[in-house]
């Protein structure tokens, strides 16, 4: 008893500090808010922090950047520029009275559920996947959002042709980039292998019914090894998480068969990208991470050929074939699931054309991504035009 009276004090005082940093925001003056930044959680700086780093360095505007990681270093360590406030349990009462000149999120589905968006605001969203929108995202997922940092031309085209046919008007495109890709990109250059006399593949699922390791992990994870690869198992976080109750158990049983064999290795954190850097191959199924990895580092990815997730019971209605589909055969292999032979097989094929794939994988990124190495500076730039535009409105 004692336990849940402690808790739910602290859950009241957490929501009073809250409230005092919702005050604090709202009373400080818009000339030094234009721009707030919400967060999910930790790794969204990954996404945000560039576009905000170069419009603090280049434009010198303040940002206000809102968490929902009470545990995110941001909280306690950040650019002097920025103001940072951690806002969860109240998260729902908050955002809908921002009245920032601009409100930048990776977060989709405002106004979809109970967290509604900014009325006052120029509400932007910045894609924390190169994923399409219509396949990997709910019905209805970017309806209420203003203006939109494209990733490259699949998004430019699949959100034309999508508010075409939903007669949304006034949003505004606008040809971004993807700066987590070129932060990987220029890691991957200066990076030194730590293991560079052994033959690193990297298996890193989506989450959910459908993905490699609960398919046939034991048999891809023990065929691999049997073949003298270095084998590092990256599940997706989700794995840990209520959200996919059967991906703890998954890892655990592989880790007790595998766990002592000294070129398995398991990763259960993505704070690091160093495995990203180690691997000579991917190994995945519908993950947004496969394109990032081959784009990025210029390296093959192996897809199993799994149901993909389909969150939008109503994507082939947009009449486009999903970003992440197409381009699996463009970075790599797609195999049937099932045979840990093949799979081992089509892992030394590609390994043997990398250099051929380094050449393709480049010019990938230059055809499908907008403004490769250069993202941070082009969104920066479209926040500055977007305050300005405020400025000059009100």
């Amino acid at each position: 008893m004692e336990r849940v009276v402690a808790k739910f004090f602290a859950r009241v005082k957490a929501q009073m500090r809250e409230k005092e940093s919702a005050e604090a925001i709202r009373t400080t003056p818009i000339a030094k808010r234009p721009i707030l930044a919400y967060a999910e959680d930790d790794y969204t700086w990954n996404q945000l922090g560039p576009y905000l780093e170069a419009a603090m360095v280049t434009y010198e505007l303040p940002v206000v950047y809102v968490t929902s990681d009470p545990d995110d270093p941001r909280v306690d360590d950040h650019d002097p520029q920025m103001t940072v406030y951690s806002i969860r349990d109240t998260l729902a009462t908050f955002l809908p009275k921002v009245d920032s000149p601009v409100f930048l999120t990776t977060m989709p589905d405002l106004d979809s559920f109970h967290i509604k968006r900014p009325q006052a605001s120029t509400v932007t969203y910045a894609f924390h996947s190169l994923n399409s929108i219509h396949m990997a995202y709910r019905t209805g997922a970017f309806d209420a959002y203003d203006v939109f940092f494209c990733t490259g031309p699949h998004h430019t085209e699949e959100l034309t042709r999508y508010f075409e046919q939903i007669g949304k008007i006034g949003y505004d495109l606008r040809e971004v980039g993807y700066p987590k890709l070129d932060g990987i990109a220029a890691a991957y250059r200066t990076y030194e292998k730590v293991h560079p006399d052994e033959t690193t593949v990297l298996i890193a699922p989506s989450w959910g019914t459908h993905n490699v390791l609960a398919a046939d992990g034991a048999g891809l994870v023990g065929a691999l090894a049997d073949s003298g690869y270095r084998v590092v198992v990256r599940p997706h976080p989700a794995f840990f998480e209520s959200i996919y109750p059967d991906g703890a158990k998954i890892i655990s049983d592989l880790e007790r068969q595998f766990g002592d064999r000294p070129n398995v290795v398991f990763e259960t954190s993505i704070a690091s990208e160093n495995s990203f850097m180690e691997a000579d191959l991917m190994i995945s199924d519908w993950s947004g991470a496969a394109l990032e990895y081959a784009l990025g580092t210029e390296r093959p990815v192996l897809a199993i050929d799994l149901p993909p997730k389909v969150n939008n019971p109503e994507w082939e209605q947009l009449g486009m074939v999903p970003f992440e589909d197409r381009m699996r055969a463009e970075i790599g292999r797609v195999i049937p699931p099932g045979d840990a032979a093949a799979a081992v097989a089509a892992v030394g094929a590609l390994i043997a054309n990398a250099a051929d794939y380094q050449v393709r994988l480049a010019e990938l990124r230059s055809e499908t991504v907008y403004n490769p190495g250069t993202s941070a500076a082009a969104g920066a730039a479209v926040l500055k035009d977007l305050v300005d535009d405020a400025a000059g409105s009100g």
